[in-house]
């Protein structure tokens, strides 16, 4: 695991938030996919895997905290935020669409920058159209290793699983109609299926009717 060497002190009773950012395989980018409390880069990593890797398609976590990550809008922008951070290289993650709930921004790449507003004003021009925009310094992430021995040891384990998505759940019983077509089902008695129901009656008790009251 590559961390950033510290180690944060609880906040009031929870411990800081970390980001989780997933990649699937090669081909796809790191997704931010949700966040965790944790106490440090490897209490969070070892959340994070526990929480978000119920299938085997992860290769790579990363994390970071949520006060390191520099995040804005175009509505932010218009209202003149301002953004501090170290010079260096910054990842940038972009939230294109809205189409994906599941996750929140794709990290496209990165930028060498003088400070976190200039990471910020590269993001915008590169990606002038997004809906949101995040800068993070590359020193801020902890990560998994990478290498055939980590996705063994970390992420393999999760292809035994048997949670994993709504098509691998088992069904309790069989299907009525299965029930039926092999004959399985009870069938009313001819008597039964004949009885006629019981027709409804008028009540025979006459409708009470106004009495005039004796002067």
């Amino acid at each position: 695991m590559t961390a950033p060497a510290t180690r944060t002190s609880p906040q009031g009773d929870q411990w800081p938030r970390w980001e989780v950012f997933k990649k699937d395989n090669d081909r796809r980018p790191y997704q931010a996919v949700g966040s965790v409390h944790a106490g440090d880069p490897q209490h969070a990593l070892v959340t994070a895997r526990n929480v978000f890797v119920r299938r085997p398609a992860a290769v790579s976590l990363w994390v970071v905290r949520e006060q390191d990550i520099l995040s804005a809008t175009p509505e932010e922008i218009a209202r003149g935020v301002t953004f501090r951070g170290p010079a260096g290289t910054y990842h940038v993650g972009i939230k294109a669409t809205h189409k994906r709930s599941m996750t929140f921004v794709d990290l496209t790449g990165t930028v060498n920058a003088t400070d976190g507003e200039d990471a910020m004003r590269q993001a915008r021009a590169q990606h002038p159209d997004a809906l949101a925009w995040w800068v993070i310094p590359d020193e801020a992430f902890a990560r998994t290793e990478d290498g055939p021995d980590t996705v063994e040891s970390w992420f393999a384990p999760a292809a035994e699983k048997t949670y994993k998505q709504q098509q691998y759940y088992g069904t309790i019983g069989r299907h009525v109609g299965e029930l039926k077509r092999a004959g399985l089902m009870p069938s009313r008695t001819p008597d039964a299926q004949a009885a006629p129901r019981p027709a409804a009656t008028p009540d025979a008790r006459p409708a009470p009717s106004a009495q005039k009251v004796p002067q």
